[in-house]
């Protein structure tokens, strides 16, 4: 038996070290110049999800079109409404856009890519080609401190052939009832449950749901401070992002469960983990701590009320 987790150990330090000598899976990332230089590319659909709606009307890149967060990528008729958009919504969201399965999605917002990350995510889910998924690096933050100028004029979409959703995936996606039998009462030792929210929250000083804490066997590690510099909003080097999720025991070898407080969070870690440092099975716990610390007969770690 000791032999037998020598030699498990041996082999996940093997396979994590691989992983810090790969090279970074950076295809993901877009740079100011390139989209610059791509923008008005004919395949080319360049989304804004900055956080507030009225950020658009007050400045956004040229030809941008608005995607508002608390409408196009959730859904009103399912609990919690923080969950993923449905197909028909998702598929009118297409239409709206002008994207078909040919474009090339560039998706920014004003929030370390937090937001551009769960439209990315949520096209994912549908089936869009991940090679065809873009983020560009540092948002429109960066886009204006490279002397880029931005536009108060409302962009039209493109028309665009109808688009075939083979979605949703549900290999994306995991349940509260699937966290709690997997990393709860410890059935499956393969999988890392990733909190991506911030310390306060995890620690339930914050209160944001029914009660405030995290799931037990949860693993802090906020993504935007793990992956992203706090003023310039771009990433890392990529060696620093993978070694910030390995040191907190976030390793490749393991299945990852990941999850925030209402599923944006999750996205960017998710974009991360996998489109980054490429991390081969990733999923995110869509509910979130939302619908978690609203079930009061689930557990939770660090327990506090308002």
């Amino acid at each position: 038996m000791r032999r037998r987790s020598l030699s498990l150990s041996i082999l996940t330090a093997t396979l994590v070290l691989v992983f810090l000598s790969t090279p970074a899976l950076a295809g993901l990332l877009v740079s100011v110049d390139w989209l610059a230089g791509h923008k008005d590319d004919p395949n080319v659909v360049v989304v804004d999800v900055q956080n507030k709606p009225p950020s658009y009307a007050k400045g956004h890149i040229p030809g941008a079109l608005r995607v508002v967060r608390h409408v196009d990528l959730e859904d009103p008729n399912r609990y919690p409404p923080n969950k993923y958009p449905g197909r028909e919504q998702f598929l009118a969201l297409m239409a709206r856009l002008g994207i078909s399965n040919q474009t090339t999605v560039v998706a920014y917002d004003d929030h370390h890519g937090i937001f551009a990350s769960r439209f990315l995510f949520v096209m994912e889910l549908y089936g869009h080609d991940t090679a065809k998924l873009k983020l560009l690096n540092g948002g429109i933050k960066a886009w204006q401190a490279a002397g880029r100028p931005l536009t108060t004029k409302p962009a039209n979409a493109r028309s665009a052939a109808a688009y075939t959703a083979s979605g949703p995936n549900q290999n994306l996606l995991v349940s509260w009832s699937r966290v709690f039998r997997d990393v709860v009462q410890g059935q499956d030792p393969r999988v890392a449950l990733h909190d991506a929210r911030p310390k306060a929250e995890f620690k339930g000083d914050k209160i944001r749901a029914i009660r405030g804490g995290h799931i037990p066997g949860a693993i802090n590690l906020t993504g935007v401070d793990a992956a992203n510099h706090k003023n310039e909003q771009t990433f890392k080097p990529i060696d620093e992002i993978r070694a910030a999720f390995v040191k907190a025991g976030i390793t490749p070898d393991k299945t990852v469960y990941t999850y925030c407080h209402s599923s944006d969070r999750a996205a960017h870690a998710y974009m991360v983990l996998k489109h980054l440092l490429g991390y081969p099975d990733v999923k995110v716990y869509e509910g979130a701590w939302k619908e978690w610390g609203n079930l009061t007969a689930l557990p939770a770690a660090n327990e506090t009320l308002p």
